[in-house]
């Protein structure tokens, strides 16, 4: 293997869906922006491991729909993520897990009735989640990732119900450089 085959880098960028568990907001109603950079070393045929770098958008939200009452309508939390994830890639498929430390960058949160509580509610600007993911390999260049993250850390820095995030993320992976080693398709003989 060369040494340009050593490292593999990729562009990440798509959507979360998410919820808190703890605010009585049920659902995963709570859409945001999930994107950035990934850098992997190519261990083996299969193996792979490395770093990303993600801006990520998270919460909670009312949904017209819900059967239950709280007392909060919105969660809106701004983070940057460091994901280290372990990759074991076969045919077009690649399964990944990992940890995941998170930053808050800002944070919005709405009662009920839509009036602003931020200033209310102190919210701890450290996390740590994990990961669990799959993608396809489209072509050797574009992917598409699926991924379910769970916090492992409450947020909520104060007294009060206890806020752990779960997200599930749809994005697509676009492999910079040459991409992606595909298997060879057959010609019938």
């Amino acid at each position: 293997m060369s040494p340009a085959q050593t490292f593999r880098a990729a562009a990440l960028a798509g959507i979360n869906l998410s919820q808190i568990d703890g605010d009585d907001l049920l659902g995963f109603h709570q859409p945001g922006l999930n994107a950035g950079l990934r850098v992997v070393a190519v261990l083996g045929e299969h193996w792979r491991v490395g770093p990303e770098l993600l801006f990520t958008q998270q919460g909670a939200r009312a949904n017209a729909n819900s059967q239950t009452q709280s007392s909060f309508g919105t969660f809106r939390l701004q983070m940057v993520e460091l994901p280290l994830m372990v990759q074991y890639t076969d045919w077009r498929l690649t399964a990944e897990a990992g940890l995941a430390y998170q930053r808050l960058l800002s944070y919005r949160i709405t009662n009920s009735g839509d009036r602003d509580i931020t200033d209310d509610i102190q919210l701890d600007g450290d996390a740590l989640a994990l990961h669990l993911g799959v993608s396809l390999n489209l072509t050797s260049r574009l992917g598409l990732n699926f991924r379910w993250t769970r916090q492992l850390t409450d947020l909520q820095a104060g007294d009060g119900p206890r806020f752990v995030g779960r997200s599930l993320s749809l994005r697509a992976v676009y492999a910079l450089g040459t991409g992606e080693a595909l298997p060879q398709t057959t010609e019938p003989q």
